[in-house]
């Protein structure tokens, strides 16, 4: 979504565990990004709230 006022990417990452989450792709190259991409877990802070769990690049 880079129309938006911060950019943000969101993509359907399947668990080693086998659930299936949609969540955002952060820290990266947004056009370096491809299908079925190794990820890993970043939990990022939110406003008065729990950290969110989100991905960046393996």
């Amino acid at each position: 979504m880079r129309r938006a006022p911060v950019p943000y990417a969101m993509a359907y990452v399947t668990l080693a565990e086998g659930p299936r989450m949609v969540t955002n792709i952060v820290d990266c190259d947004f056009d370096k990004l491809k299908c079925e991409q190794s990820v890993k877990l970043v939990f990022k802070p939110t406003d008065g709230g729990p950290p969110l769990p989100m991905f960046t690049p393996a």
